[in-house]
């Protein structure tokens, strides 16, 4: 692993929620280096909406800037009051403001000469407000201008973000084949890391006979989900995978984020042997998942999707259970340990050949798979890719000066 150094992470969103690939690289970074975790930044249209909804309090605008949340690893927040605006002069003066705030935290922290990782093309700005970084990497776990929310005019601006971000970093990360073909093409130092999974978490969980109580009283078979329930989650496909086998339990545990499918939403929770469990702590997640006869990726083939590495796969590996899937590219590497669905019609047929699928040997093989592809792991690849970067960079310098 890397070691002497100072590291920012810039995040689009908080350090609490769900553990995500972020934050297992800088959590295990902070072993052996500084790390700063820089959470998103907040819209002016945002911050008035918390507060006319009631879920944004005046204490939270005096909210600590900067908080060491485990050692050596600072998560710091923007003031709240310097929102990003879209108007002039306001837009320039709150950037200025928490430029401001930023570097006052890193000159406070003694960083110096940082490697910077930057997660959004919307990010490509802020590179600008850190002085003399080491190394620039664009880390990329989706294809963002393939949200389902995004429109044609907003597609169009990320492209062309990133097109810039990728053109001013020194190199770029991604989890899946997909996006390397496509973020090559935009800058050669492009690495392949997908994600990985927490061996030592599960390893923990399985020694452990007890399941969590809402899970004890659910008839087995059960099949489940656990992570965001949202609009890539094909939930007529498991409605109609409740309707077919009314004798399997199915049941959804994390976020839900269903506005534009409440409709297919409610159908599916009105199923009798639907069992929707809430979201759930991190740290409690292997828990449930162990629970699982099954464990299912379920998901809608659109674009950002067959660009995914999903995290569930690993999850799934890492408890030993047999996993039913449709057919994501990512996945189909593991096809020997993973049950596809080569359609959303075959989804079923699936899940029959996944429940079949559960003798000891098949379990163990499930979980040295796992244990190949640990976080741990993929900390060394990254850590790898990181120095050869800093190699070629030191070279370039050094044939400059000459």
């Amino acid at each position: 692993m890397l070691e002497g150094y100072d590291i920012i992470y810039f995040a689009p969103n908080t350090w609490e929620g769900l553990w995500r690939t972020r934050h297992q690289f800088m959590s295990m970074f902070a072993q052996k280096n500084r790390v700063l975790f820089v959470e998103g930044r907040t819209s002016l249209h945002k911050v008035v909406d918390q507060f006319r909804q009631g879920t944004l309090r005046p204490s939270d605008l005096r909210r600590p800037v900067v908080q060491e949340v485990i050692s050596n690893l600072f998560v710091f927040r923007y003031p709240l009051w310097a929102p990003i605006s879209g108007h002039f002069p306001l837009r320039q003066i709150t950037a200025g403001i928490r430029r401001w705030y930023l570097r006052h935290v890193l000159q406070k922290l003694g960083f110096s000469r940082p490697i910077v990782w930057l997660h959004r093309p919307s990010m490509v700005d802020l590179i600008n407000d850190i002085p003399s970084p080491r190394l620039l990497l664009y880390h990329v776990v989706d294809e963002y201008a393939a949200y389902g929310s995004v429109t044609p005019e907003k597609r169009r601006r990320i492209e062309t973000q990133e097109r810039e971000m990728a053109a001013r970093v020194d190199g770029v990360i991604v989890v899946s084949k997909h996006l390397y073909e496509s973020k090559r093409q935009l800058n050669p130092n492009t690495f392949l890391i997908p994600n990985g999974a927490n061996y030592q978490a599960y390893s923990a969980a399985l020694s452990d006979p007890r399941v969590p109580e809402s899970l004890q009283s659910i008839p087995r078979p059960r099949l489940g989900y656990a992570g965001l329930i949202s609009g890539n989650i094909d939930l007529e496909m498991l409605r109609n995978l409740a309707l077919e086998h009314p004798e399997w339990s199915l049941i959804l545990v994390g976020d839900v984020r269903v506005s534009k499918q409440m409709q297919a939403w409610e159908a599916l929770l009105a199923q009798p042997n639907v069992y929707y469990l809430g979201q759930v702590e991190g740290a409690q997640v292997p828990h449930y998942v162990k629970g699982f006869d099954v464990g299912l990726m379920p998901y809608v083939l659109n674009r950002q999707v067959r660009n995914s590495c999903p995290l569930k796969l690993y999850d799934y590996l890492a408890a030993g259970i047999p996993i039913a899937s449709v057919n994501v590219p990512a996945v189909r590497e593991f096809g020997q340990y993973i049950h596809l669905a080569r359609r959303p019609t075959d989804f079923v047929q699936a899940v029959q050949e996944a429940l079949a699928d559960n003798s000891p040997e098949r379990f163990r093989a499930r979980r040295e798979l796992a244990a190949q592809h640990s976080w741990e792991a993929r900390i060394e690849q990254v850590s790898e890719t990181i120095e050869t970067l800093l190699a070629s960079k030191g070279s370039q310098a050094t044939d400059g000066e000459a």
